[in-house]
């Protein structure tokens, strides 16, 4: 029988951005990678140990208990959930569009991180090539501000006590401008963006509403 790490590197898809430093970061952490079968990461299985995961199945790392959605994106995707102590957070960026079952999965987080990743007017007169507005801008592109600002709405009156919006374009947005859309829309939830390239830390008791103790931090 196969030991559980404590401790595991989950990636959610192989675009660049988010699975570029992988293999480095697996073996400073000695610890393996957890990728699903839309992940093509063959090279690094010679190097590391790779386990597979599953969406829509949990996996449990230790104390935390990792859960998983596919999203439309275009590469295989999935949007994460993490869960211990009581927290839970949530996180999905790289998303065309939302599905319908994305806001039952955030709903349930204390903390959500969600995609806002561009603002239409500045991705149509900004630096693009046509071919990469068209990506962006397509289903299985990125969330645009007002796309953001329909998830976010739907979470109110929900668990989540915190969202924060992240993965925004530093071409094509402004964190002042992804506010500004998203926060009409909301009457009670906090919310704050996180610019491209800014690190930020987010500990779940701090989100959770008369939380005292434990806590599930993250990073970006």
């Amino acid at each position: 029988m196969t030991s559980r790490p404590p401790v595991g590197l989950v990636v959610t898809h192989e675009h660049g951005d988010h699975a570029a430093y992988a293999h480095p970061l697996a073996r400073a952490l000695r610890t393996p990678i957890f990728a699903h079968d839309g992940v093509a990461i063959d090279r690094v299985r010679r190097r590391v140990e790779v386990r597979p995961y599953v969406p829509g199945r949990s996996l449990v790392l230790g104390p935390f208990i990792v859960e998983s959605l596919s999203i439309p994106h275009d590469a295989p995707h999935a949007a994460i959930r993490v869960s211990a102590n009581g927290h839970r957070v949530g996180i999905a960026t790289d998303l065309g569009h939302a599905p319908r079952d994305l806001r039952h999965f955030l709903s349930g987080c204390d903390l959500a991180l969600l995609e806002s990743n561009y603002c239409p007017h500045m991705l149509a007169a900004g630096p693009y090539p046509p071919r990469l507005r068209s990506r962006v801008g397509g289903p299985l592109g990125h969330l645009a501000n007002e796309q953001a600002a329909d998830v976010a709405a739907s979470l109110e009156s929900t668990r989540v006590a915190r969202l924060v919006l992240l993965h925004l374009s530093r071409a094509n947005n402004t964190p002042e401008r992804a506010l500004d859309v998203v926060g009409s829309r909301l009457r009670r939830l906090p919310v704050e963006a996180l610019a491209h390239g800014v690190p930020g830390r987010f500990d779940t008791a701090s989100a959770c509403r008369g939380a005292q103790a434990d806590q599930l931090a993250f990073g970006f």
